[in-house]
């Protein structure tokens, strides 16, 4: 008994060395274990303007961080939803909407805008090289146009931010700016180049919105350099806090063969137009819905 007792002991302690070396091995491969911080500021954000002059009654903005991030902020440096409801209201702006283009929640509450009667809308785009989808544009115009067009918010601004403010955001109020007020694809990037300075830095958001509209490109299309502040790393590196039921992004799904959204408004005009070269007498519903 006694000698299998030692043997017993023997073995146990050899569990416990190998256990040791396992974990002493991963260590050394892998280095000490990183934690998520919920609270770690997005790159460049802390240096980025927080944002740029109105377009109408449109503000572009980086997006606002809460109070709880306010630890890793330098004093003087905050940029929280309250403050830019009250940055706002001194230049004589009161905000009506809130239109939130990243791709986590993490940055702010959304009754940090609700709470002061400010309509939040979120609409996820992923960011870094992925353009918005066409679905995300008509959505976006769409808010806009109906904070824009009730009487009552006639006076209401709308803040739009990403994360930075500059790429998603300027993609969308690009597309806001050619459909609402008629301009060239050139002209919306520069007002809004000039409103938020360097503008759309990243190329292929500038080509996408050509594209978009079958415009032609400038023979020498030259983006602005990427800002200063976000030089460091030359990825908008927005953190989704992590989730323990992360689902596979490499599944093809019926979307990969329908092709891009259409709105129902174009499909409908293409229709109609088919039917007049064909000559075809069908019986078509009149849309009353304003197409922009």
């Amino acid at each position: 008994m006694e000698v299998e007792g030692q043997e017993l002991k023997k073995r146990k302690q050899l569990g416990e060395d190998s256990m040791h070396t396992s974990r002493d091995n991963w260590r050394s491969r892998n280095g000490p274990r990183k934690f998520f911080d919920r609270y770690s500021l997005p790159k460049g954000w802390l240096y980025c303007p927080p944002y740029g002059d109105n377009i109408g009654l449109i503000i572009p903005s980086k997006v606002p961080l809460s109070e709880s991030f306010n630890k890793n902020i330098p004093p003087g440096e905050s940029y929280t939803p309250k403050e830019v409801i009250d940055r706002q209201r001194c230049l004589g702006r009161e905000i009506g909407l809130v239109v939130d283009l990243t791709n986590t929640d993490r940055y702010y509450p959304e009754s940090d805008w609700t709470g002061h009667g400010i309509r939040h809308v979120k609409i996820r785009c992923p960011g870094q090289d992925s353009v918005p989808d066409a679905e995300s544009v008509d959505r976006f115009i769409s808010e806009v146009v109906q904070l824009t067009s009730q009487e009552s918010q006639a006076s209401k601004y709308a803040v739009v931010h990403c994360t930075h403010g500059h790429n998603r955001t300027g993609y969308m109020i690009v597309h806001f700016l050619v459909r609402n007020q008629s301009v060239s694809v050139s002209e919306a990037i520069a007002t809004f180049a000039q409103a938020r300075p360097p503008g759309i830095y990243r190329r292929k958001y500038v080509e996408a919105l050509y594209d978009f509209y079958f415009q032609s490109k400038p023979e020498l299309l030259v983006c602005p350099e990427t800002p200063e502040w976000k030089r460091d790393s030359d990825q908008d590196n927005e953190v989704v806090e992590p989730s323990g039921n992360l689902a596979r992004t490499d599944a093809v799904s019926d979307a990969d063969f329908r092709g891009e959204y259409i709105p129902f408004a174009e499909v409908q005009r293409m229709r109609n137009f088919c039917y007049l070269v064909l000559n075809l007498h069908v019986q078509v519903p009149v849309i009353k819905k304003f197409i922009f």
